[in-house]
């Protein structure tokens, strides 16, 4: 790292720190309604999902833009086959499948589906209700105030300081002077999902470990250049979180955190990917990517899709592979180097999310 590369490194994580020590009120953020007088390109989204080793998954965002339509995706999986998916991801918001509701905020939201689905194996249509309810199960993981922030730093320290790069960071997107007083929240957490499931007519009961997303501000999907969200949900119910994304002012933009083997979230330190390709726009059946976090552990993350659903949005100016899949997380010494024989190994299944512009030139490489 040169010299200049690491004064920027300073300077911006100071800025961050100083950023770090505002207040912020959960309570309100999980409360957030859009403004009467919002406009479209800004979002107020939600995502919840729930994972099973054995295969049995449930994941599904809904999100909604002032004078427009609801924005949503609904996955299910089961050990017997089972692969539902929406077959359209934008409904009138009065006639959204999905439905949301918080019951304490930064803990608990009841959520509900009722809607016909399509099995991806063979074209049948089925129709689904699921109600349950999210109890999280540890604190909400914000970015800004609890990530390493070492990774944010570099990748806007690595980059071009001129008018253009200050004009980005400031807000200013394209989207015009209004758009600059929106800025974009995203923050995480872990919990279980319990409730039951109705599908043409035969009723069960669930609880599946995971994740929720909350997010709302500014959203331009053609702003984004692409992006990684992966979530690995062991058996015991502890989760992983590996997110990168790049936009034209900044390249690699990085955060995680996870709770294998502890009580408590660390936040991600560091990653290397050893094997990835964007593969035309589709993503790898299978990335092998080190990650390393606060609490001293690096594992080598080897991943294998199973199940996907494209989800394009803006009309396409942006889209998602919305897959499920395996992981294997192997405990290595450092970023990069090889695991030893024998080493501790642990298994877990989650999203594998990826998305990319329809502008093939700007993906890059998540090579930090």
């Amino acid at each position: 790292m040169s010299f200049l590369t690491k004064a920027k490194t300073t300077l911006i994580l100071s800025i961050m720190k100083k950023q770090r020590t505002k207040p912020f009120n959960y309570c309100e953020a999980d409360l957030f309604e859009l403004p009467a007088d919002a406009p479209s390109f800004v979002n107020n989204s939600y995502y919840f999902g729930g994972y099973s080793v054995d295969g049995q998954c449930m994941t599904m965002r809904l999100a909604f833009r002032n004078g427009e339509n609801a924005e949503i995706f609904f996955i299910y999986t089961d050990a017997q086959g089972w692969h539902l998916v929406c077959d359209k991801q934008e409904y009138p918001s009065d006639a959204c499948p999905m439905k949301v509701r918080n019951l304490i905020p930064a803990r608990d939201w009841q959520v509900s589906y009722d809607g016909d689905l399509i099995d991806v194996n063979d074209g049948s249509s089925h129709h689904i209700k699921v109600d349950f309810r999210f109890t999280a199960r540890l604190p909400i993981v914000n970015p800004p105030m609890d990530s390493d922030l070492k990774g944010m730093a570099s990748a806007f320290a690595k980059v071009k300081w001129d008018r253009d790069f200050f004009r980005r960071l400031g807000g200013d997107t394209g989207l015009g002077e209004e758009a600059k007083k929106y800025k974009q929240l995203h923050y995480e957490q872990t919990g279980y999902m319990e409730g039951t499931m109705v599908i043409d007519g035969r009723s069960s009961e669930f609880r599946l470990a995971g994740v929720r997303d909350r997010a709302w501000g500014k959203r331009d999907w053609n702003y984004m250049d692409c992006h990684m969200w992966l979530i690995a949900v062991t058996a015991n119910g502890e989760v992983m979180n590996l997110s990168i994304v790049s936009y034209p002012h900044a390249k690699n933009l990085h955060y995680g955190y996870m709770d294998y083997e502890e009580d408590r979230n660390f936040a991600l330190t560091g990653y290397k990917i050893i094997s990835y390709d964007h593969c035309g726009g589709k993503g790898p059946e299978e990335m092998v990517i080190d990650c390393s976090f606060a609490n001293g552990k690096t594992y080598r993350l080897k991943t294998h899709r199973e199940h996907d659903l494209v989800t394009p949005f803006d009309g396409g100016n942006f889209y998602f592979h919305e897959a499920l899949g395996r992981f294997t997380f192997t405990e290595t010494s450092s970023l990069g180097k090889e695991p030893e024989d024998g080493a501790h190994t642990i298994d877990a299944y989650g999203t594998i999310e990826l998305g990319f512009n329809k502008d093939a030139s700007r993906w890059g490489s998540y090579e930090n």
